[in-house]
């Protein structure tokens, strides 16, 4: 049956745009029974090049749209019909491609959301002040680079400092902590302080303190139990703020998964400042602090300690 180019344009746009039609247009059209069989016709090509082999659907089209040359004899149908398979050809192969991406970076989002939710284990990486790196994990050992010696590493405790030691002529040495996501890791400090490092943060802090204060540098979240000494401050140093402590219990979360900067006291006094707008506020015990990264503005308030502190021995809290 030969189909007028008015036919086959108006059964597409009942395909494709089958709205922006009149419905008495439509009725009347569909009437017709080789005009129902024209729109038949279509939707079945449309569904083999939307769910078949491409390659060999074009193929079929090719072929077809010869036949239809020689029976019709019009030129105008043959071009009309190859731009048309060419666009839903490159239509559908863009869409099965789309459809592919967002079905790979579902499955590593949700492969991401799974790691995340496994129960800490421990399992850490210190990086020594020339860069070398040590994977901690189950084992006990003692640690020492070109710059820096007796670091003790136990199996159970932890990392410890406290008898840790500089090579000679080398001033204030640096290493760095990193905790994996599912990873967790506990650090006595050289002057007493406990640090218990949370999953997927990072710890910056001095093999042997220097000077008249006490310094760290916090990613992610840590929970504190500083050493107490009036003479030197704790200062943790985070992004955009500062905590100074004397001697307290504490804990800092800087993920900045919503953009803040939660620091909430268990015992004793901590000050934090913003050093974005100057701002500082006094902490007593049962107080949180919350700093906007942006803005570097803190909001006080009293909590609940607990879950925020709980996950330091393992357990969550809702």
């Amino acid at each position: 049956m030969e189909y007028t180019d008015e036919d086959i344009e108006f059964a597409r746009q009942i395909l494709t745009h089958r709205e922006e039609l009149e419905d008495a247009l439509v009725e009347k059209w569909m009437e017709d029974e080789e005009h129902m069989r024209l729109l038949d016709e279509l939707a079945a090509e449309r569904k083999n090049l939307s769910e078949g082999d491409f390659e060999r659907q074009e193929t079929e089209e090719l072929a077809s749209l010869e036949q239809a040359e020689a029976d019709r004899k019009s030129r105008r149908m043959t071009l009309r019909w190859s731009v048309a398979s060419s666009i839903i050809l490159i239509v559908a192969l863009y869409v099965g491609r789309g459809v592919d991406e967002w079905r790979n970076l579902n499955e590593e989002r949700l492969m991401a959301q799974a790691e995340r939710t496994l129960p800490g284990g421990r399992r850490a990486e210190l990086i020594l002040a020339t860069g070398e790196k040590v994977q901690l994990g189950q084992k006990s050992e003692i640690i020492s680079g070109k710059k820096e010696t007796g670091i003790r590493n136990d199996s159970l405790t932890g990392l410890d400092y406290t008898l840790a030691g500089l090579q000679e002529n080398t001033r204030e040495v640096y290493n760095t902590l990193v905790t994996p996501i599912g990873g967790e890791y506990s650090l006595e400090l050289s002057d007493g302080t406990k640090v218990f490092l949370n999953a997927a943060s990072e710890l910056r802090f001095s093999v042997v303190f220097i000077g008249d204060k006490r310094v760290v540098d916090l990613k992610g979240e840590a929970y504190f139990e500083v050493t107490k000494d009036t003479i030197r401050p704790f200062v943790v140093r985070v992004n955009g703020a500062e905590v100074t402590v004397l001697g307290t219990s504490f804990n800092v979360n800087t993920y900045g998964d919503d953009g803040q900067i939660y620091t909430t006291v268990v015992n004793g006094k901590v000050q934090v400042s913003s050093k974005r707008n100057g701002q500082k506020e006094i902490l007593n015990p049962g107080m949180q602090s919350v700093m906007d990264m942006k803005t570097g503005k803190l909001v006080v308030h009293e909590v609940d300690v607990e879950p925020f502190v709980a996950w330091r021995e393992g357990r969550f809290v809702f």
